[in-house]
């Protein structure tokens, strides 16, 4: 019965403080329905991050929804496009998932610390995917680590999600028109080979961009088999070891790198307190500043927003900001506390003078 989960899901809703909750809108079934039920609870605030990778139906979407519901629906992008970021860190892959917190999530987390916004609402439901049968109705992200994500709709069926867009005459997304079971980015290596298919006869100029950038990527790298990485082999590619970094720490506690990077001073040094400067911490700083390519990512991590990409457009900190909790530092929510791995750290040797 849908009548129960409705209205549960309502007053789920109207228990938080509308003006610290925004929906987080993908244009698919179940966000539609997320939407509907939160304005119907009173809250009007909606986003849509952009990727740069979106169908041009899914964008034209997004404005009909805002004109159905009489709102305006906030659209985010990201710091860099896919393109841009794509060309430092090569296409994303299983094994190289840097898209999400660059070009999804790290615009979704500035604007949350920019407008007050604690609480975001999902479509997200237990029932589609095994990773999300243990999902709860309110939640946390690790690539939303400062905002609480409330899933009104968690337990919902997708029977329940097509019954309510038909009771409300809401409209339906072209996703699921075009034949394809979700909404989302043009291009995921998540996707099946034959929803890959189905989106290149959808969007050939995005897929068309991308076939032109993986040749280039591959003859770049001079990869020996150029037609296996063309023919999806880029879905599980992994990006390559650059090279290897020597480090010398001085009595002053400043950080130089030698070793073909020339001598560098580091601006992150000051988030490690104290004088016992734990070694590894000391390696994810290096891998952080080597590596910044600018994409902002992991100023989500910041609880005080200390953390910030200065006019050099790279990660830098004010340090009045910082209260040293290492949050920035942490591996596992940007795999290695940096997205743009072009120097990864294979051998670190610290010299004490």
């Amino acid at each position: 019965m849908l009548k129960p989960k409705e209205t549960e899901a309502l007053y789920f809703l109207r228990q938080y403080p509308k003006q610290k909750v925004a929906v987080s809108f993908s244009g698919g079934k179940d966000s539609l329905v997320a939407l509907h039920l939160a304005y119907r609870s009173g809250i009007k605030r909606a986003v849509f991050s952009d990727t740069t990778i979106e169908s041009k139906k899914t964008i034209d979407f997004v404005k009909e929804v805002e004109t159905v519901f009489g709102i305006d629906i906030e659209i985010l992008r990201p710091r860099k496009s896919f393109w841009d970021l794509a060309i430092q860190l090569g296409p994303p892959s299983i094994n190289s998932r840097w898209c999400c917190p660059t070009i999804k999530f790290q615009q979704l987390n500035e604007y949350a610390r920019n407008n007050g916004i604690q609480y975001y609402i999902t479509g997200l439901r237990k029932s589609e995917s095994l990773i999300r049968k243990d999902y709860k109705k309110v939640d946390k992200n690790p690539m939303l680590p400062n905002v609480i994500q409330l899933n009104p709709i968690i337990d919902w069926s997708e029977k329940d999600v097509w019954e309510y867009i038909k009771k409300h005459d809401l409209p339906s997304p072209p996703t699921y028109e075009d034949g394809l079971s979700r909404n989302g980015c043009v291009i995921c290596p998540y996707k099946s080979q034959k929803e890959i298919e189905k989106l290149k006869e959808l969007e050939p100029d995005i897929w068309n961009r991308f076939e032109e950038f993986l040749k280039f990527y591959a003859q770049k790298l001079e990869l020996p088999d150029l037609k296996e990485f063309l023919n999806g082999g880029w879905r599980f590619w992994r990006p390559p070891t650059k090279r290897k970094i020597v480090g010398r720490l001085n009595s002053d506690g400043k950080l130089e790198l030698t070793n073909g990077l020339g001598k560098k001073e580091f601006r992150l040094l000051g988030i490690l307190n104290g004088n016992k400067i734990p070694r590894r911490k000391i390696k994810i700083l290096i891998e952080k500043e080597v590596n910044c390519i600018g994409c902002g990512a992991c100023l989500s991590l910041c609880p005080t927003g200390a953390i910030k990409i200065n006019d050099e457009g790279v990660v830098d900190v004010e340090l009045e900001k910082c209260n040293h909790c290492y949050s920035c530092l942490n591996t596992k929510k940007l795999r290695g506390s940096c997205v743009g791995r072009n120097y990864k750290l294979e051998v670190f040797l610290l010299q004490y003078s």
